[in-house]
């Protein structure tokens, strides 16, 4: 199967420019709603996957599209990524409250999956106008330069800088690893975006994040970028993630050194 990475990219940035861009810090009342899970969603999100879905299909013949935003209206969607297509999976906005804050923190995320696997994943930041591509075992690219993860884990775990996305955790475990956070660990950093927090890790301004939530558009490309700039990605257990894991926890480091400081320190009881 041929597909073109730039050709992604640039389907990306087009759709950011007519749909996304033209909206921020421009939403007109109405343009703002909830949908399940008290999510929040624009029309900016909508029109983009819109716009999006078919230049990707177009790339690859055969393909298919799950999106975000259809897979809301139809979660039945989610099947494919078990299917023998390729599979395009859209988050046309990814940090959507920050989007409809007028906030900068916010990307457009794409990946292809096959066979249960991670094929290629991109990233575009529309405010910035900064693409970040990775494929599985090409390596790990912002706009044409390889991003690297060297050897860059503190000594000490309260330099390890993090976040941890408490929202999905039931209690009493929240509320312990909330504790356990605060006394051994870094101060968090946390974005509240996906898209921002995964670039992060991949070039070295963030150690770690844990995340309960495992919707796949959330997750998959940045997981790739991750792992293929040198970090380590896995459920909590330790097993591989995979993009039809929707249960489990995913920690996402820097190298395996950091997953496993993270992971046994977060563990103890």
């Amino acid at each position: 199967m041929h597909f073109d990475p730039q050709a992604v990219a640039a389907a990306m940035a087009e759709v950011a420019a007519t749909e996304i861009m033209p909206r921020f810090r421009n939403l007109a009342e109405g343009d703002i709603r909830k949908k399940h899970g008290d999510e929040t969603v624009t029309v900016a999100d909508e029109a983009a996957e819109r716009a999006l879905a078919p230049r990707l299909r177009d790339l690859i013949p055969g393909s298919v599209v799950v999106g975000e935003e259809g897979t809301a209206a139809d979660s039945r969607l989610l099947d494919l990524l078990a299917g023998r297509d390729p599979v395009w999976v859209i988050d046309p906005i990814d940090g959507t409250r920050n989007f409809a804050a007028g906030k900068a923190d916010f990307g457009v995320m794409v990946a292809l999956v096959r066979h249960d696997e991670i094929l290629a994943g991109w990233i575009y930041e529309p405010v910035h106008e900064r693409a970040f591509v990775a494929e599985r075992g090409a390596g790990a690219w912002r706009d044409g330069q390889r991003i690297m993860r060297g050897d860059d884990a503190p000594a000490d775990d309260k330099s390890l800088r993090g976040s941890i996305s408490y929202l999905f955790f039931p209690e009493p475990p929240r509320e312990r690893l909330r504790a356990r956070a605060k006394d051994g660990l870094g101060p968090p950093t946390d974005r509240s975006c996906a898209a921002r927090i995964y670039v992060d890790i991949a070039e070295g301004r963030q150690h770690f994040v844990l995340y309960r939530n495992m919707k796949p558009w959330d997750h998959l490309p940045g997981a790739l970028l991750v792992a293929e700039a040198g970090g380590r990605v896995a459920k909590w257990d330790g097993s591989a993630y995979r993009p039809t894991d929707t249960a489990g926890g995913i920690l996402v480091a820097g190298n395996g050194e950091i997953w496993e400081r993270v992971r046994a320190f977060l563990d103890k009881p």
